[in-house]
């Protein structure tokens, strides 16, 4: 352990340095200042996993392509398969939005593909959607075609022979009533749609089905469902729903659910049998819910099953799927995948496992049933034999993250929990040429939805959840919860916060209604805190009869939301609730001030703050109200240690709340935000917000974290990405954009062994992310195309140019003809850039290679040889440790900055 241990002081000498520092010597903040993206633009995300899906709702193949398949993830966008689900490809990425609720492809012509965006499960964390989407070529174009206001789409079909006629079941507004929501029909593509069954404002569509004989009969379900701002599993289920059939392509509709309960009514799937038109099945969800069938298309129903196996839980599952070939033969995907021979009187899990895996749609190749793809909480997976065999989930970079703490190994973890799979771990880098499965690993602490902790002092151990104690090494894990005893006195939300002090790293502080702390590693807790929550924060009006009803009988309904220790002073802390409160203690819980803005009324969450590293009296909040229907960005600072607050959102995209908000410990006034579909930058203390969203998809960015020079954001839909080495974001000045060039003060480069696999890579067929590059990164800005070469030299610690690169090198030629590897190995150089942008080029530490003598120095085993050398090591020695300098010349002038090559601090 001592091994482990060795590295883990630098961390808090450098905070404590900073903290010094700026109490001293105040950093300057720009003033009013937004800056020309192309500064910063050849900063790129890096996708580090996990490789382990995430809730999948909508699925669909392609008849007539038995191996090609389409899933939309509820935060990660469409994704394709061409091989039954052996890869898999973001096709969706191109768009705003990554929240799928629904997916129709064409029958009658394949390459037209229908998707409705924004996720109907209505989960606590339920993401919204704009809309429908529409591809004509098979997913590599999209055009948005309407419906922005739906927010959440449950299901979509389309006609079988004319690609035009689609139908949209939209549920609606997850909050409020709304008039956008029930069943639309377009007869032209989705340029127009016209709202053809409808009932009220509170009663949205869920499910659609055609007869398989006659598409003018057109089977739907309504379900009215609502859920409150406070913390509740199940959402509440109103009056309004039933099942209602067209016989006129969907102009008129009449109620077809006689036999179907009605106290308790909520979500109902349905399938029309393919073989028997008069046969549809139904999963009901009431308080005497069950499968039930009608052979009588719909005049009559009859119950099959009240085995709560089939439909518990029906507001999240309740889908339902006839076989194409054999009407007896019926699946129902709830938390394992079960199905019928019997016509819905038997039935026997085919899919599953312990812990619940929790399924959701099923498709079924029309012409070989034995085919299907299905959609779960852990991704999407292919059968070919019947449900012999299915293809892997873990090769789906969808997972839906709430939070991240790098822990304090190097190369550090990206700790964080998993929505339905539990905490995960991934390291920011690995040993490995590449992150693959071999490196990421289950958290032991955690759980789905709570924060993981790290520990500065002991970075084997990690915390999480509600709080458990493990050993990252050992395994050993123990519930060290201050709540030990009493749960049932205690309030929760979804996630609970749990935080280190980053000016003490032995105080940890987790909260509910209270917060404790503890500095004994969890053995003993103190309450520091009484309930910092509203007395009565009262019900939101724009819940109705039935989630009014639906809460806890105390009033007092809310909890902490959000720590935030002050860097500066271990006594200082900031805490907010989800019912709208920010309060402050400046003695460790002693006494406490209630310092809320006015603008934060009842029920306002807020979701994260963050106090300054430079100044005691500043902090920063954000906060979110989208479960009042008020979906505004809100960000507040403050620098009076409460005493007024100013919003600062301007540059903020309107009507997309913001999920978190955090200061970069290094330069005063650079602020980062994540929204539910982006990241932002300011560069002025929040004055002004600018994209920061660079290569990263759409999606809810969740939390935050910087790390030393990287800026990691943990999403809720495609996993953990890296911003390496955010040292050009620290420069950028008036000054540097002034600049007709500019080179940037590269961070110190860490001179440490390359990834390697010491034996066989893994194929390129494999979920692969990709490693942050070896060397020294060097960044440089042209604010205008160069007119001559631009050149990069590396000086020695005498002044001796080891290493020259210039935008007239000529990278060397590949021929595939000589290789004796596929081309998929070989990565083309480029070389350095004289347009203008920001660039940035790495140094692999090494001087001017010798040159390569013999037949395969032109491009095969030259190329060759460079790949060999990639992943099994034999790269020529890396220069010593010392203080090197970057030459840049561009037009003639040079531009010089100072680099520092560091030892690997793992290296005795």
């Amino acid at each position: 352990m001592n091994e482990i241990r060795r590295f883990i002081v630098q961390p808090f000498l450098s905070a404590l340095v900073i903290a010094i520092v700026s109490l001293l010597t105040p950093a300057p903040v720009a003033v009013a200042q937004q800056y020309d993206t192309n500064l910063y633009s050849g900063l790129r995300w890096r996708l580090i996993g996990p490789f382990r899906g995430g809730r999948i709702n909508a699925v669909s193949g392609v008849p007539g392509q038995p191996e090609t398949f389409y899933y939309g993830s509820v935060g990660g966008g469409v994704w394709k398969t061409n091989n039954a689900g052996r890869t898999w490809n973001p096709v969706f990425d191109s768009q705003n939005v990554g929240s799928i609720g629904a997916i129709g492809v064409a029958p009658s012509s394949p390459n037209v593909v229908y998707v409705g965006t924004g996720e109907a499960d209505m989960r606590d964390s339920i993401q919204f959607g704009d809309g429908m989407y529409k591809t004509i070529d098979g997913g590599k174009t999209w055009t948005h075609i309407g419906l922005e206001n739906t927010r959440q789409i449950g299901r979509i079909i389309v006609d079988p022979k004319n690609p035009n006629i689609v139908f949209v079941a939209a549920l609606g507004h997850a909050y409020a009533a709304n008039p956008d929501r029930g069943v639309y029909r377009s007869r032209d593509g989705g340029a127009t749609w016209q709202k053809v069954l409808f009932k009220n404002d509170d009663v949205g569509a869920i499910d659609l089905n055609f007869d398989p004989t006659n598409s003018q009969i057109v089977y739907a379900t309504l379900w009215n469902v609502r859920r409150p701002p406070w913390f509740i599993y199940a959402p509440a289920n109103g009056p309004g729903g039933g099942i209602f059939k067209s016989t006129d392509g969907g102009t008129t509709w009449n109620e077809i659910d006689q036999g179907i309960p009605v106290e308790g009514r909520g979500r109902i799937g349905i399938s029309v049998s393919p073989v028997n038109h008069n046969r549809i099945y139904a999963a009901v969800d009431a308080k005497e819910g069950g499968i039930f069938n009608s052979e009588d298309a719909g005049a009559t129903w009859t119950r099959l099953s009240s085995d709560k196996r089939l439909w518990d839980r029906g507001w999240y599952f309740e889908k339902i799927t006839a076989d194409p070939k054999n009407a007896d033969t019926v699946y129902v995907s709830n938390t394992s995948v079960y199905r019928s021979t019997d016509g819905g009187k038997k039935w026997t899990a085919i899919k599953g496992a312990p812990g619940g895996d929790d399924y959701h749609q099923l498709w079924i190749y029309p012409d070989d049933p034995n085919r299907m793809i299905v959609g779960s909480d852990q991704g999407a997976i292919v059968t070919v034999d019947g449900a012999e065999t299915w293809s892997s989930w873990y090769n789906q970079s969808t997972a839906q993250l709430y939070h991240v703490a790098a822990d304090y190994r190097f190369p550090y973890w990206a700790t964080g929990p998993q929505q339905d799979s539990g905490a995960i771990s991934v390291p920011s880098r690995s040993g490995h040429s590449e992150i693959s499965m071999h490196d990421w690993t289950g958290a032991c602490a955690g759980g789905e939805s709570g924060y993981t902790a790290p520990d500065p002092l002991h970075p084997e151990i990690l915390f999480g959840g509600t709080v458990t104690r493990c050993n990252v090494v050992t395994g050993e894990t123990r519930n060290v919860s201050p709540e030990a005893g009493g749960r049932s006195m205690y309030r929760h939300a979804w996630t609970q916060p749990l935080v280190f002090s980053p000016a003490d790293p032995h105080a940890l502080y987790y909260a509910n209604q209270f917060l404790y702390k503890t500095t004994n590693g969890g053995e003993s807790w103190t309450q520091i805190s009484q309930d910092l929550t509203r007395e009565d924060p009262g019900v939101p009006p724009n819940l109705n009869e039935a989630a009014a009803a639906d809460a806890p009988t105390d009033k007092r309904r809310g909890v902490i939301y959000t720590i935030a220790p002050s860097p500066l002073r271990a006594s200082m802390i900031w805490v907010g609730t989800d019912d709208g409160l920010i309060h402050l203690t400046n003695d460790d819980g002693k006494t406490w001030q209630n310092l809320t803005p006015s603008g934060l009324t009842p029920w306002s969450k807020v979701v994260m703050i963050d106090a300054s590293h430079f100044d005691m009296n500043e902090a920063y909040a954000a906060a979110e109200r989208h479960q009042l229907e008020d979906y505004e960005p809100r960000i507040y600072r403050t620098r009076d240690v409460g005493k007024t607050w100013t919003e600062i959102t301007n540059g903020l995209p309107k009507g997309i709340y913001v999920q978190t908000v955090k200061e970069d410990p290094k330069r005063k006034g650079l602020l980062f935000a994540g929204t539910e579909r982006a990241v932002f930058v300011s560069f002025d203390d929040g004055d002004h917000w600018q994209s920061l969203q660079l290569n990263l998809p759409a999606t809810s960015m969740r939390d935050l974290a910087i790390h030393e020079n990287d800026l990691i954001v943990a999403t809720h839909g495609r996993g953990f990405w890296v911003l390496d080495d955010i040292t050009p974001l620290r420069e950028i000045t008036a000054e540097a954009a002034r600049a007709d060039a500019f080179l940037f003060h590269p961070a110190d480069a860490i001179n440490m062994p390359p990834g390697t696999d010491n034996g066989t890579p893994m194929p390129r067929d494999e979920a692969l992310a990709e490693n942050p590059p070896y060397g020294a990164m060097i960044d440089y800005y042209l604010r205008s195309n160069a007119t001559g070469p631009v050149t990069l030299e590396i000086l020695d610690p005498s002044g001796e140019i080891i290493r020259r690169y210039s935008s007239d090198d000529k990278p060397p030629t590949i021929n595939p003809d000589a290789l004796n590897i596929p081309t998929s190995w070989v990565r083309s150089p480029k070389p350095l850039s004289n347009q203008a942008g920001m660039h940035r080029w790495i140094w692999d530490l090494r001087p001017t290679p010798a040159q390569r003598t013999g037949a395969g120095g032109g491009g095969g085993g030259g190329a060759a040889a460079a790949v060999t050398a990639n992943f099994f090591g034999g790269r020529a020695p890396a220069v010593l440790p010392g203080s090197y300098t970057v030459k840049l010349t561009v037009n003639g002038k040079g531009y010089t900055q100072p680099l520092v090559v560091s030892m690997d601090p793992r290296a005795k």
